[in-house]
């Protein structure tokens, strides 16, 4: 979600909409906002992660929260009750007031259309049944990389022993790699059997790190300053009259 409104962000950058104005701006399509949709589109997968259409639901209802305005509330796919994750659908439950504080222009909304379209496919949502996620291959291929740079160039020979290294510590730890040794003829000496093993465990603690609370905190914290750090930048650039070379 993030990537494709970032991708639609620049692609309409400067045009301009039905309503007179371009689709980035205050109280339009902000890296806040962005953040904010790619949030609330996981946690729509995650709650939902037993049924296709419960997923699809749940991700309408981002969209139609954000067509929503005190005039033309529309939440008639939010989840109903104080516990919903929906602020009006909340108050209702509680027989409180609502201010819709944080609706978008409907030009705006709107241009978000297709996005919201492809990513709620059923093919897709299907791969997410029972908490399926792409991370898993991402993670697969980044074994691979670490051992055959994507930009460096390599030999089909050198490229084929880079993936069924991969493939073994992937699938069998970095100790299957003492197999291998032994297959061949060659008895992994006591080093080599303690290196691989403490590499085994290397791997095991950053995987338990990577999906704590803290650690999750602490990517979204850097991944939000360093967008914002580029959107300084993009800034300073305009101001100053950027030309390549020129500094």
């Amino acid at each position: 979600m993030g990537t494709r409104l970032r991708l639609l962000k620049a692609h309409l950058k400067g045009q301009i909409l039905s309503d007179g104005k371009c689709l980035s701006g205050k109280n339009r399509l902000t890296e806040h906002e962005i953040d904010n949709l790619q949030s609330y589109y996981g946690s729509a997968i995650r709650r939902n992660h037993s049924s296709v259409q419960n997923m699809r639901q749940a991700i309408w209802a981002i969209f139609l929260n954000k067509l929503s305005t005190d005039e033309y509330p529309q939440h008639g796919f939010c989840f109903i009750g104080e516990d919903s994750w929906c602020g009006f659908k909340k108050a209702e439950a509680s027989d409180k007031s609502y201010k819709h504080k944080n609706s978008l222009p409907v030009a705006v909304v709107e241009a978000m259309r297709p996005i919201f379209r492809d990513l709620s496919h059923p093919d897709l949502l299907k791969n997410c049944l029972q908490g399926k996620t792409q991370n898993p291959n991402e993670s697969f291929h980044n074994v691979i990389w670490s051992r055959v740079p994507k930009a460096t160039f390599a030999q089909i020979e050198t490229l084929s022993l880079g993936v069924y290294d991969a493939i073994c510590s992937f699938n069998d730890r970095n100790v299957s790699k003492l197999k291998m040794l032994q297959k061949l003829g060659v008895e992994p000496g006591e080093f080599s059997v303690s290196v691989m093993k403490l590499l085994d465990r290397e791997r095991l603690m950053k995987a338990i790190y990577t999906f704590s609370g803290r650690s999750k905190k602490i990517r979204k914290d850097k991944r939000r300053k360093r967008k914002k750090e580029e959107d300084n930048i993009k800034k300073n650039k305009v101001k100053t009259g950027y030309r390549a070379g020129s500094f």
